[in-house]
Protein backbone atom coordinates (compact mmCIF):
# COMPACT_ATOMS: atom_id res chain seq x y z
CA UNK A 1 0.00 0.00 0.00
CA UNK A 2 0.91 3.57 -0.69
CA UNK A 3 0.23 7.15 -0.08
CA UNK A 4 -0.94 8.76 -3.49
CA UNK A 5 -2.23 12.44 -4.05
CA UNK A 6 -4.22 13.97 -6.97
CA UNK A 7 -1.09 14.75 -8.68
CA UNK A 8 0.03 11.23 -8.97
CA UNK A 9 -3.02 9.17 -9.38
CA UNK A 10 -3.34 11.91 -12.48
CA UNK A 11 -0.23 10.66 -13.93
CA UNK A 12 -1.39 7.33 -13.85
CA UNK A 13 -2.63 5.36 -17.00
CA UNK A 14 -5.65 3.20 -16.89
CA UNK A 15 -3.39 -0.01 -17.32
CA UNK A 16 -1.43 1.20 -14.17
CA UNK A 17 -4.42 1.45 -11.90
CA UNK A 18 -5.28 -1.68 -12.65
CA UNK A 19 -4.78 -3.91 -8.87
CA UNK A 20 -3.38 -0.75 -6.72
CA UNK A 21 -4.30 0.14 -3.34
CA UNK A 22 -3.79 3.08 -1.82
CA UNK A 23 -5.00 5.63 1.82
CA UNK A 24 -6.21 8.13 -0.09
CA UNK A 25 -6.52 11.87 1.22
CA UNK A 26 -9.77 11.93 1.80
CA UNK A 27 -9.39 9.26 4.11
CA UNK A 28 -10.18 6.42 2.89
CA UNK A 29 -8.22 3.54 1.57
CA UNK A 30 -8.81 2.99 -2.28
CA UNK A 31 -8.81 -0.46 -3.77
CA UNK A 32 -9.01 -1.62 -7.78
CA UNK A 33 -9.89 -5.25 -7.62
CA UNK A 34 -9.10 -5.48 -11.17
CA UNK A 35 -5.95 -7.03 -11.72
CA UNK A 36 -5.44 -6.39 -15.66
CA UNK A 37 -6.05 -4.05 -18.37
CA UNK A 38 -5.09 -4.68 -22.15
CA UNK A 39 -6.42 -1.88 -24.72
CA UNK A 40 -4.40 -2.93 -28.23
CA UNK A 41 -4.26 -4.11 -31.49
CA UNK A 42 -4.64 -8.03 -31.63
CA UNK A 43 -5.20 -8.15 -27.98
CA UNK A 44 -8.26 -10.65 -28.58
CA UNK A 45 -4.67 -13.09 -29.41
CA UNK A 46 -3.46 -12.50 -26.43
CA UNK A 47 -6.11 -13.85 -24.13
CA UNK A 48 -4.68 -17.22 -23.78
CA UNK A 49 -1.28 -16.01 -22.05
CA UNK A 50 -3.51 -13.70 -20.11
CA UNK A 51 -5.73 -16.22 -18.10
CA UNK A 52 -2.08 -18.50 -17.32
CA UNK A 53 -0.53 -15.17 -16.01
CA UNK A 54 -3.68 -14.86 -13.85
CA UNK A 55 -3.81 -18.42 -12.83
CA UNK A 56 -7.35 -18.62 -14.02
CA UNK A 57 -7.65 -21.97 -15.35
CA UNK A 58 -8.27 -23.86 -18.21
CA UNK A 59 -12.19 -24.19 -18.06
CA UNK A 60 -13.70 -21.33 -19.72
CA UNK A 61 -17.51 -20.56 -20.74
CA UNK A 62 -17.49 -17.68 -23.40
CA UNK A 63 -20.82 -15.96 -22.95
CA UNK A 64 -22.13 -14.15 -25.92
CA UNK A 65 -25.18 -13.03 -27.95
CA UNK A 66 -25.49 -13.19 -32.14
CA UNK A 67 -23.76 -10.13 -32.47
CA UNK A 68 -20.65 -10.04 -30.00
CA UNK A 69 -20.04 -13.32 -31.01
CA UNK A 70 -19.50 -12.49 -34.95
CA UNK A 71 -17.70 -9.73 -33.81
CA UNK A 72 -15.00 -11.27 -31.36
CA UNK A 73 -16.75 -14.49 -29.93
CA UNK A 74 -16.21 -17.24 -32.68
CA UNK A 75 -12.35 -15.93 -32.82
CA UNK A 76 -11.63 -15.56 -29.36
CA UNK A 77 -13.10 -19.38 -29.04
CA UNK A 78 -11.12 -21.08 -31.78
CA UNK A 79 -7.70 -19.08 -30.75
CA UNK A 80 -8.66 -20.29 -26.99
CA UNK A 81 -9.10 -24.04 -28.21
CA UNK A 82 -6.46 -24.04 -30.87
CA UNK A 83 -3.99 -23.02 -27.28
CA UNK A 84 -5.55 -26.38 -25.08
CA UNK A 85 -8.24 -24.02 -23.14
CA UNK A 86 -11.80 -26.06 -22.67
CA UNK A 87 -13.72 -23.74 -24.46
CA UNK A 88 -17.69 -24.17 -23.61
CA UNK A 89 -20.27 -21.57 -25.19
CA UNK A 90 -23.14 -19.80 -24.06
CA UNK A 91 -24.34 -17.85 -26.97
CA UNK A 92 -28.05 -15.83 -26.82
CA UNK A 93 -29.17 -16.69 -30.64
CA UNK A 94 -30.14 -12.81 -30.95
CA UNK A 95 -28.83 -9.35 -30.10
CA UNK A 96 -29.76 -9.24 -26.29
CA UNK A 97 -30.91 -5.80 -25.32
CA UNK A 98 -32.00 -6.85 -21.68
CA UNK A 99 -30.01 -8.05 -18.22
CA UNK A 100 -32.98 -9.88 -16.30
CA UNK A 101 -34.11 -12.91 -15.10
CA UNK A 102 -34.72 -15.29 -17.90
CA UNK A 103 -30.87 -13.98 -19.86
CA UNK A 104 -29.40 -15.64 -16.19
CA UNK A 105 -31.26 -18.40 -16.51
CA UNK A 106 -30.28 -19.44 -19.77
CA UNK A 107 -26.44 -18.60 -18.94
CA UNK A 108 -27.23 -20.76 -15.25
CA UNK A 109 -28.27 -24.21 -17.68
CA UNK A 110 -25.28 -23.77 -20.18
CA UNK A 111 -23.01 -23.56 -17.03
CA UNK A 112 -21.11 -26.50 -16.83
CA UNK A 113 -20.22 -27.68 -13.61
CA UNK A 114 -16.33 -28.14 -13.84
CA UNK A 115 -16.31 -24.59 -15.28
CA UNK A 116 -13.60 -22.46 -14.10
CA UNK A 117 -13.66 -19.19 -15.41
CA UNK A 118 -16.68 -17.17 -17.49
CA UNK A 119 -15.51 -14.84 -20.49
CA UNK A 120 -17.69 -12.37 -21.38
CA UNK A 121 -17.46 -11.09 -24.86
CA UNK A 122 -19.52 -8.13 -25.83
CA UNK A 123 -20.53 -4.91 -23.98
CA UNK A 124 -23.12 -3.84 -21.83
CA UNK A 125 -25.94 -6.25 -21.35
CA UNK A 126 -23.98 -9.21 -21.60
CA UNK A 127 -21.17 -7.85 -18.91
CA UNK A 128 -23.63 -7.38 -16.47
CA UNK A 129 -25.07 -11.12 -17.15
CA UNK A 130 -21.49 -12.77 -16.93
CA UNK A 131 -20.54 -10.54 -14.02
CA UNK A 132 -23.95 -11.79 -11.80
CA UNK A 133 -23.86 -15.27 -13.01
CA UNK A 134 -19.64 -16.04 -12.28
CA UNK A 135 -20.62 -14.09 -8.67
CA UNK A 136 -23.63 -16.58 -8.01
CA UNK A 137 -21.32 -19.38 -9.59
CA UNK A 138 -18.28 -18.45 -7.24
CA UNK A 139 -16.34 -18.16 -10.47
CA UNK A 140 -13.93 -15.49 -11.51
CA UNK A 141 -14.73 -13.74 -15.00
CA UNK A 142 -13.12 -11.28 -17.29
CA UNK A 143 -14.69 -9.03 -20.04
CA UNK A 144 -13.97 -9.06 -23.79
CA UNK A 145 -15.03 -5.78 -24.97
CA UNK A 146 -16.41 -5.56 -28.34
CA UNK A 147 -17.63 -1.58 -28.28
CA UNK A 148 -16.85 1.24 -26.64
CA UNK A 149 -20.65 2.07 -25.71
CA UNK A 150 -20.94 1.88 -21.79
CA UNK A 151 -19.13 2.35 -18.40
CA UNK A 152 -19.89 -0.79 -16.76
CA UNK A 153 -16.81 -2.75 -17.75
CA UNK A 154 -15.03 -2.39 -14.78
CA UNK A 155 -17.75 -1.40 -12.31
CA UNK A 156 -18.63 -4.17 -9.90
CA UNK A 157 -22.70 -3.50 -9.87
CA UNK A 158 -25.21 -5.04 -12.67
CA UNK A 159 -28.60 -3.43 -12.98
CA UNK A 160 -30.88 -5.89 -13.94
CA UNK A 161 -34.28 -6.02 -14.82
CA UNK A 162 -36.32 -7.87 -12.29
CA UNK A 163 -39.98 -8.40 -12.65
CA UNK A 164 -39.70 -4.82 -15.04
CA UNK A 165 -37.43 -3.02 -12.14
CA UNK A 166 -34.46 -2.28 -12.87
CA UNK A 167 -32.10 -3.28 -9.78
CA UNK A 168 -28.25 -3.05 -9.54
CA UNK A 169 -26.98 -5.48 -7.45
CA UNK A 170 -23.25 -4.91 -5.91
CA UNK A 171 -21.71 -8.14 -7.41
CA UNK A 172 -18.08 -8.65 -8.31
CA UNK A 173 -15.09 -6.57 -10.62
CA UNK A 174 -14.05 -8.56 -13.45
CA UNK A 175 -10.18 -10.10 -13.12
CA UNK A 176 -9.61 -8.49 -16.20
CA UNK A 177 -10.37 -6.54 -19.42
CA UNK A 178 -9.55 -7.29 -22.97
CA UNK A 179 -10.50 -4.60 -25.53
CA UNK A 180 -8.96 -5.44 -28.97
CA UNK A 181 -8.84 -2.00 -30.78
CA UNK A 182 -9.43 -3.36 -33.94
CA UNK A 183 -12.49 -5.50 -32.89
CA UNK A 184 -13.59 -2.13 -30.78
CA UNK A 185 -12.96 0.26 -34.07
CA UNK A 186 -15.86 -1.67 -36.29
CA UNK A 187 -18.45 -1.74 -33.84
CA UNK A 188 -21.53 0.20 -35.09
CA UNK A 189 -21.51 3.99 -34.76
CA UNK A 190 -24.63 4.20 -32.64
CA UNK A 191 -21.99 2.11 -29.96
CA UNK A 192 -19.46 5.12 -29.97
CA UNK A 193 -22.38 7.69 -29.58
CA UNK A 194 -23.59 5.70 -26.75
CA UNK A 195 -20.22 5.22 -25.21
CA UNK A 196 -19.87 9.64 -25.49
CA UNK A 197 -23.11 9.98 -24.31
CA UNK A 198 -22.33 7.71 -21.15
CA UNK A 199 -19.03 9.61 -20.66
CA UNK A 200 -20.93 13.05 -21.04
CA UNK A 201 -23.30 12.08 -17.77
CA UNK A 202 -20.37 12.27 -15.78
CA UNK A 203 -20.75 16.05 -15.38
CA UNK A 204 -24.40 16.08 -14.10
CA UNK A 205 -22.80 12.55 -11.85
CA UNK A 206 -20.19 14.78 -10.45
CA UNK A 207 -22.02 17.85 -10.07
CA UNK A 208 -24.63 15.74 -8.06
CA UNK A 209 -22.03 13.59 -5.89
CA UNK A 210 -20.72 17.26 -5.09
CA UNK A 211 -23.74 18.80 -4.75
CA UNK A 212 -25.05 15.67 -1.86
CA UNK A 213 -21.44 16.11 -0.44
CA UNK A 214 -22.36 19.45 0.92
CA UNK A 215 -26.51 19.30 1.40
CA UNK A 216 -26.31 15.32 2.88
CA UNK A 217 -22.85 15.57 4.25
CA UNK A 218 -22.15 12.54 2.05
CA UNK A 219 -18.22 11.04 1.37
CA UNK A 220 -16.94 12.79 -1.33
CA UNK A 221 -13.41 12.26 -2.99
CA UNK A 222 -11.53 14.90 -4.77
CA UNK A 223 -8.97 12.50 -6.31
CA UNK A 224 -11.25 10.33 -7.84
CA UNK A 225 -13.34 13.18 -8.68
CA UNK A 226 -10.04 14.60 -10.74
CA UNK A 227 -9.77 11.21 -12.08
CA UNK A 228 -13.26 11.60 -13.70
CA UNK A 229 -13.05 15.44 -14.50
CA UNK A 230 -9.66 13.95 -16.69
CA UNK A 231 -10.78 11.02 -18.40
CA UNK A 232 -14.28 13.31 -19.47
CA UNK A 233 -11.87 16.65 -20.70
CA UNK A 234 -9.89 14.34 -22.84
CA UNK A 235 -13.09 12.83 -24.56
CA UNK A 236 -14.59 16.13 -24.95
CA UNK A 237 -11.95 17.43 -26.93
CA UNK A 238 -11.94 14.08 -29.82
CA UNK A 239 -15.37 13.76 -29.94
CA UNK A 240 -15.11 14.13 -33.67
CA UNK A 241 -11.70 11.65 -34.47
CA UNK A 242 -14.12 9.06 -32.38
CA UNK A 243 -16.73 9.38 -34.34
CA UNK A 244 -14.56 8.75 -37.15
CA UNK A 245 -13.50 5.78 -35.64
CA UNK A 246 -9.88 6.71 -34.96
CA UNK A 247 -7.57 4.19 -33.27
CA UNK A 248 -6.26 6.60 -30.69
CA UNK A 249 -9.25 8.12 -29.88
CA UNK A 250 -10.94 5.22 -29.98
CA UNK A 251 -8.54 3.57 -27.39
CA UNK A 252 -9.30 7.26 -25.51
CA UNK A 253 -12.77 6.79 -25.33
CA UNK A 254 -12.60 2.84 -23.82
CA UNK A 255 -9.79 4.28 -21.31
CA UNK A 256 -12.31 7.02 -20.14
CA UNK A 257 -15.18 4.35 -20.10
CA UNK A 258 -12.73 2.11 -18.11
CA UNK A 259 -11.86 4.88 -15.91
CA UNK A 260 -14.75 5.45 -14.89
CA UNK A 261 -15.48 1.70 -13.49
CA UNK A 262 -12.17 2.17 -11.31
CA UNK A 263 -13.39 4.98 -10.30
CA UNK A 264 -16.07 3.09 -8.69
CA UNK A 265 -14.59 0.34 -7.82
CA UNK A 266 -12.33 2.77 -5.66
CA UNK A 267 -15.08 4.52 -4.10
CA UNK A 268 -17.47 1.74 -3.82
CA UNK A 269 -20.59 2.75 -5.44
CA UNK A 270 -21.52 3.97 -9.24
CA UNK A 271 -21.64 7.65 -7.64
CA UNK A 272 -18.79 8.86 -9.51
CA UNK A 273 -20.20 7.69 -12.65
CA UNK A 274 -24.06 8.10 -12.35
CA UNK A 275 -26.57 10.69 -10.79
CA UNK A 276 -29.80 12.37 -11.83
CA UNK A 277 -29.55 11.82 -15.85
CA UNK A 278 -29.17 8.13 -14.87
CA UNK A 279 -32.22 7.55 -12.66
CA UNK A 280 -34.05 9.67 -15.82
CA UNK A 281 -32.85 6.80 -17.99
CA UNK A 282 -33.40 3.93 -16.06
CA UNK A 283 -37.09 5.51 -15.89
CA UNK A 284 -37.31 5.55 -19.51
CA UNK A 285 -35.81 2.25 -19.52
CA UNK A 286 -38.39 0.50 -17.36
CA UNK A 287 -41.59 2.32 -19.25
CA UNK A 288 -40.02 0.76 -22.22
CA UNK A 289 -39.77 -2.41 -21.26
CA UNK A 290 -43.08 -2.47 -19.93
CA UNK A 291 -44.58 -1.54 -23.26
CA UNK A 292 -43.25 -4.51 -24.83
CA UNK A 293 -40.29 -1.66 -27.01
CA UNK A 294 -36.90 -2.32 -27.84
CA UNK A 295 -34.87 0.07 -26.16
CA UNK A 296 -32.14 2.14 -26.73
CA UNK A 297 -28.49 1.78 -25.86
CA UNK A 298 -27.91 2.87 -22.25
CA UNK A 299 -25.62 5.53 -22.76
CA UNK A 300 -27.95 6.84 -25.79
CA UNK A 301 -30.71 7.25 -23.03
CA UNK A 302 -28.27 8.53 -20.42
CA UNK A 303 -26.79 10.95 -23.00
CA UNK A 304 -30.26 12.70 -24.03
CA UNK A 305 -30.54 13.23 -20.47
CA UNK A 306 -27.89 15.09 -19.09
CA UNK A 307 -29.06 18.33 -21.66
CA UNK A 308 -32.21 18.36 -19.13
CA UNK A 309 -30.02 17.85 -15.95
CA UNK A 310 -28.31 20.62 -17.24
CA UNK A 311 -30.89 23.23 -17.45
CA UNK A 312 -32.12 22.59 -13.82
CA UNK A 313 -28.19 23.14 -12.83
CA UNK A 314 -28.31 26.54 -14.87
CA UNK A 315 -31.71 27.33 -12.93
CA UNK A 316 -30.16 26.30 -9.83
CA UNK A 317 -27.06 28.54 -9.85
CA UNK A 318 -28.78 31.41 -11.67
CA UNK A 319 -31.14 31.71 -8.45
CA UNK A 320 -29.71 33.71 -5.08
CA UNK A 321 -29.52 31.57 -2.48
CA UNK A 322 -31.50 33.65 -0.01
CA UNK A 323 -34.28 33.02 -1.85
CA UNK A 324 -33.79 29.04 -0.89
CA UNK A 325 -36.28 27.23 1.29
CA UNK A 326 -37.61 23.69 1.93
CA UNK A 327 -40.75 23.01 3.55
CA UNK A 328 -42.11 19.59 4.77
CA UNK A 329 -44.42 17.97 2.94
CA UNK A 330 -48.13 18.15 3.59
CA UNK A 331 -49.96 14.86 4.11
CA UNK A 332 -51.93 16.16 1.32
CA UNK A 333 -48.90 16.06 -1.03
CA UNK A 334 -47.45 12.87 0.12
CA UNK A 335 -51.03 11.59 -0.85
CA UNK A 336 -50.37 13.56 -4.31
CA UNK A 337 -47.07 11.94 -4.55
CA UNK A 338 -48.60 8.56 -3.82
CA UNK A 339 -50.82 8.75 -6.73
CA UNK A 340 -48.40 9.56 -8.95
CA UNK A 341 -46.21 6.84 -7.64
CA UNK A 342 -49.24 4.78 -8.85
CA UNK A 343 -49.78 5.97 -11.79
CA UNK A 344 -46.36 6.10 -12.93
CA UNK A 345 -45.17 2.73 -11.75
CA UNK A 346 -47.86 0.40 -11.90
CA UNK A 347 -47.14 -2.88 -10.37
CA UNK A 348 -43.76 -1.68 -9.22
CA UNK A 349 -45.28 1.18 -7.10
CA UNK A 350 -45.69 -0.89 -4.10
CA UNK A 351 -42.17 -1.35 -3.65
CA UNK A 352 -41.35 1.92 -4.80
CA UNK A 353 -43.48 3.66 -1.97
CA UNK A 354 -42.12 1.67 0.69
CA UNK A 355 -38.69 2.56 -0.55
CA UNK A 356 -39.32 6.06 -0.29
CA UNK A 357 -41.45 6.81 1.72
CA UNK A 358 -39.20 7.29 4.52
CA UNK A 359 -37.08 9.95 2.57
CA UNK A 360 -39.74 12.78 3.36
CA UNK A 361 -37.70 14.75 5.79
CA UNK A 362 -39.45 17.17 8.43
CA UNK A 363 -39.17 20.64 8.80
CA UNK A 364 -35.85 20.49 11.32
CA UNK A 365 -34.54 18.09 9.07
CA UNK A 366 -34.91 20.61 6.01
CA UNK A 367 -33.93 23.65 7.95
CA UNK A 368 -30.61 21.45 8.50
CA UNK A 369 -29.75 20.82 5.01
CA UNK A 370 -31.46 24.17 3.63
CA UNK A 371 -28.68 25.82 5.94
CA UNK A 372 -25.81 23.74 4.87
CA UNK A 373 -26.51 24.54 1.19
CA UNK A 374 -26.38 27.87 2.01
CA UNK A 375 -23.70 28.81 4.24
CA UNK A 376 -21.42 26.41 1.44
CA UNK A 377 -23.08 28.22 -1.48
CA UNK A 378 -19.65 30.97 -1.47
CA UNK A 379 -17.54 27.88 -2.74
CA UNK A 380 -19.86 25.21 -3.95
CA UNK A 381 -20.85 27.43 -6.74
CA UNK A 382 -17.93 27.61 -8.13
CA UNK A 383 -17.03 24.28 -7.77
CA UNK A 384 -19.96 23.07 -9.87
CA UNK A 385 -19.67 25.47 -12.43
CA UNK A 386 -16.32 24.29 -13.11
CA UNK A 387 -17.45 21.00 -13.69
CA UNK A 388 -20.05 22.14 -15.60
CA UNK A 389 -17.44 24.50 -17.93
CA UNK A 390 -15.73 20.59 -19.16
CA UNK A 391 -18.50 20.55 -21.58
CA UNK A 392 -20.61 24.46 -22.37
CA UNK A 393 -22.63 22.57 -25.02
CA UNK A 394 -22.69 18.90 -24.40
CA UNK A 395 -26.12 18.96 -26.85
CA UNK A 396 -23.44 20.05 -29.86
CA UNK A 397 -21.38 17.14 -28.96
CA UNK A 398 -23.68 14.94 -28.83
CA UNK A 399 -24.80 15.60 -32.24
CA UNK A 400 -21.02 15.39 -33.59
CA UNK A 401 -21.22 12.34 -32.29
CA UNK A 402 -24.20 11.06 -33.93
CA UNK A 403 -26.63 10.85 -30.93
CA UNK A 404 -29.71 11.74 -30.15
CA UNK A 405 -29.14 15.30 -27.78
CA UNK A 406 -33.13 15.79 -26.62
CA UNK A 407 -35.47 13.22 -25.32
CA UNK A 408 -38.40 13.53 -28.21
CA UNK A 409 -35.40 12.16 -30.01
CA UNK A 410 -35.29 8.72 -28.56
CA UNK A 411 -39.33 8.07 -28.71
CA UNK A 412 -40.13 10.01 -25.01
CA UNK A 413 -43.60 11.82 -24.75
CA UNK A 414 -44.25 14.96 -23.27
CA UNK A 415 -45.69 13.50 -20.51
CA UNK A 416 -42.73 10.87 -19.88
CA UNK A 417 -40.64 14.12 -19.89
CA UNK A 418 -42.26 15.45 -16.94
CA UNK A 419 -43.05 12.50 -15.12
CA UNK A 420 -39.26 11.60 -15.06
CA UNK A 421 -38.06 14.44 -13.71
CA UNK A 422 -40.89 14.27 -11.09
CA UNK A 423 -40.32 10.44 -10.31
CA UNK A 424 -37.11 9.39 -11.67
CA UNK A 425 -35.57 9.88 -8.47
CA UNK A 426 -37.68 7.55 -6.84
CA UNK A 427 -35.78 4.80 -8.50
CA UNK A 428 -32.73 5.31 -6.45
CA UNK A 429 -32.25 6.16 -2.96
CA UNK A 430 -29.27 8.85 -4.06
CA UNK A 431 -29.79 12.29 -3.31
CA UNK A 432 -29.36 14.26 -6.79
CA UNK A 433 -30.28 18.08 -8.04
CA UNK A 434 -34.18 16.15 -8.64
CA UNK A 435 -34.21 15.70 -5.00
CA UNK A 436 -32.75 19.30 -4.05
CA UNK A 437 -35.32 21.12 -6.35
CA UNK A 438 -38.11 19.01 -5.37
CA UNK A 439 -36.85 20.08 -1.63
CA UNK A 440 -36.82 23.85 -2.87
CA UNK A 441 -40.68 23.59 -4.15
CA UNK A 442 -39.18 24.17 -8.08
CA UNK A 443 -39.35 20.54 -9.25
CA UNK A 444 -42.85 20.52 -10.00
CA UNK A 445 -42.80 23.80 -12.19
CA UNK A 446 -39.53 22.94 -13.98
CA UNK A 447 -41.42 19.89 -15.04
CA UNK A 448 -44.14 21.33 -16.65
CA UNK A 449 -41.78 23.72 -18.47
CA UNK A 450 -39.27 21.40 -19.94
CA UNK A 451 -42.94 19.11 -20.76
CA UNK A 452 -43.95 22.27 -22.64
CA UNK A 453 -40.51 22.82 -24.60
CA UNK A 454 -40.62 19.12 -25.45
Amino acid sequence: MMDITVETVLKRTPEQLAGISFHCACGQTHRVEMRKLMLAEGALYKVHELLRELNLGGKAMIVADSSSFAAAGKALADDLAGKGTDVRLSVFPEEQWYADEKALVRVLIDLEPDTELIIAVGSGTINDIARFVSYKAKLPYIVVATAPSMDGYASTGSPILVNGFKKTYSLASPAAIVGDLSVIRQAPRDRQAAGVGDMLAKITALCDWLLASVVEEEHYCEVIAALMSKALTGIVSHVQSIRDGEEQATKLLMEGLVLSGIAMQMIGNSRPASGAEHHISHYWEMLHFAAGHRTELHGIKVGAAVPIVLKLYDALLGADPDTFRMKEKTAAQIADWERDVRRCYGPLADEMIAMNRGLFLNQTELDIRRDRLVGHWPELKPKLQAILAIAPDVQALLRQVGAPAEPKEIGVSREQLADALRLAKEVRSRYTVLQLADQLGLLESFAEDMAAAH
